[in-house]
């Protein structure tokens, strides 16, 4: 049985916003990196020369990490894969549970964050379906129990769970 995603972006706002979040860090530390570098080299040197000094030192620093970047967003997109695919499944799970709809047991896969929160939400699931058919065998009960058949007059507005 296949065990990964199909896609490495299954929630793109949360892991949109992260990937740049760590872009713009790592922007900023290349801006700040750049500036304290061409500081140094104008004082160590001739400032006529110090923006061909810089760049002759360390552009095959920063063409390397020019190289390395889509490959660190690949990186990151599959890290937060980890944490965005079960709030996904759980949200979409969830929502069938409100809608009444019955829902099997979750399992995330391994790997992934919050494996307890699945678990905890399997709690909750079996606790509704508990529920409701505890509420069924009492309407059930009732209807029996009343002569002319019908629930009790202060059941009868209550909300009917599927």
């Amino acid at each position: 049985m296949k065990n990964r995603r199909e896609r490495n972006l299954v929630d793109r706002s949360v892991q949109v916003a992260i990937a740049l979040r760590v872009l713009m860090h790592a922007v900023l530390f290349v801006v700040t990196s750049a500036a304290f570098l061409f500081f140094v080299e104008l004082l160590s040197g001739e400032p006529q020369n110090a923006v061909s000094g810089l760049i002759s030192r360390h552009a095959p620093t920063v063409i390397v990490a020019l190289v390395l970047t889509p490959i660190f967003l690949v990186d990151l997109f599959k890290m937060t894969n980890r944490f965005a695919g079960p709030m996904v499944r759980l949200r979409r799970v969830m929502g069938e549970l409100a809608a009444g709809n019955d829902v099997e047991s979750i399992k995330f896969r391994d790997g992934d964050f919050w494996q307890d929160l699945a678990v905890e939400f399997n709690r909750v699931a079996e606790r509704v379906k508990d529920l409701e058919a505890t509420v069924a065998k009492l309407e059930a009960a009732a209807a029996d129990a009343s002569p002319e058949g019908s629930c009790d007059p202060q059941l009868e507005d209550a909300p009917v769970l599927n």
